[in-house]
């Protein structure tokens, strides 16, 4: 190999490393990204379930519990719960969630929403969230699935909808 060609690769494997540098740089940001977004929101979950009532973890009719009545504490630990479930939800929407930090997240928002407690505080301040309908048909599919039925009475269209929109958002 003579010099001049020497020269000529020497560049070019310099620039060839730098890019893999960039590159191995922003893979590593993105899933630090992806960690520090997930710690955020399970501490800010973390934090509202703490202030909810011993009945939240309840199991449903378990040995005569009963729900605590409607007060303002619980309706403000709720909707703020409802506004982190939005975020989480506008963020997987929006690609910035990937599919497999989605899934755990998605599977603790059913089984949160689930709750006797949440579907009714659900329903009282559903309203607030009506901004976007596609929330909301969401907020109402994590409900229905707990018990094979929906909770408001709608079409088969309406139903057939909202679960072509299930499918979209659990493939974000």
């Amino acid at each position: 190999m003579s010099n001049q060609t020497l020269f000529q690769v020497v560049p070019a494997c310099t620039i060839l490393i730098g890019f893999l540098g960039v590159a191995v740089s922003l893979r590593s940001h993105r899933r630090q990204m992806y960690a520090q977004m997930y710690i955020e929101f399970s501490a800010r979950f973390h934090d509202v379930l703490r202030t909810l009532p011993a009945q939240f973890w309840m199991s449903p009719g378990a040995e005569g519990q009963q729900m605590p009545p409607r007060n303002e504490e619980l309706t403000k630990c709720c909707v703020q719960c409802f506004h982190i479930i939005a975020d989480l939800y506008y963020l997987n929407r929006g690609g910035y969630i990937t599919p497999g930090l989605w899934r755990p997240w998605r599977r603790a928002i059913k089984r949160a929403m689930q709750r006797p407690i949440m579907k009714r505080e659900w329903l009282a301040v559903e309203s607030n969230f009506d901004h976007d309908p596609d929330l909301c048909r969401f907020m109402r599919l994590l409900i229905a699935e707990g018990h094979g039925r929906m909770t408001h009475s709608r079409s088969p269209v309406a139903v057939a909808r909202t679960r072509r929109l299930f499918r979209a958002v659990n493939s974000v």
